[in-house]
């Protein structure tokens, strides 16, 4: 009979244990993807200190219009760094924010001679209208861009061939 108590008291025990890591034990939330990819990324050179450029071909079809974006570009000589941009989507689908870190210390890749190569990653942090349904906050952002470095073109910049802008 001692035994038998002794067992039940065990059981107990291991099944108070199991009941208080139940609640701790939930599994873990899946990481937002990339919602949205647009192959071409086109900006003039630098007017006024700002950036602005244009995205397109993109997918799904709600957005396939493409956006403007505007930036405002790192302190000069920067090689690190990050910077907030908007993306105006055409046709008044609305807005999406981005945070967006830099940096140009990355080998060069296909990027044409004359431009640095960039590479921009970070997350969507805000939205407006139909485009913040299809970009969720939280969403990863992620581009390689070649930015043109000197001569009539600077501070233009193009995605690197063969890459697209994800977010």
């Amino acid at each position: 009979m001692k035994a038998s108590v002794r067992l039940r008291g065990v059981a107990l025990a291991a099944a108070a244990g199991l009941v208080l890591t139940l609640p701790l034990a939930t599994p873990a939330t899946a990481a937002l993807k990339p919602s949205v990819t647009c192959s071409k990324l086109s900006s003039p050179p630098l007017k006024n200190g700002k950036s602005t450029g244009t995205i397109s071909k993109c997918t799904p079809a709600a957005l396939g219009a493409g956006a403007t974006s505007a930036f405002t570009p790192p302190p000069a000589g920067a090689k690190k760094g990050s910077l907030t941009g908007t993306y105006t989507w055409k046709n008044g689908k609305g807005k999406t924010i981005v945070l967006v870190n830099f940096d140009l210390n990355v080998p060069h890749g296909k990027c044409p001679t004359g431009t640095t190569r960039v590479k921009a990653t970070g997350k969507v942090t805000g939205g407006s209208g139909a485009a913040a349904k299809i970009i969720k906050k939280g969403e990863p952002f992620a581009s390689w861009v070649c930015a043109y470095t000197s001569g009539a073109k600077s501070g233009a910049t193009v995605n690197e061939p063969g890459t697209k802008i994800t977010m």
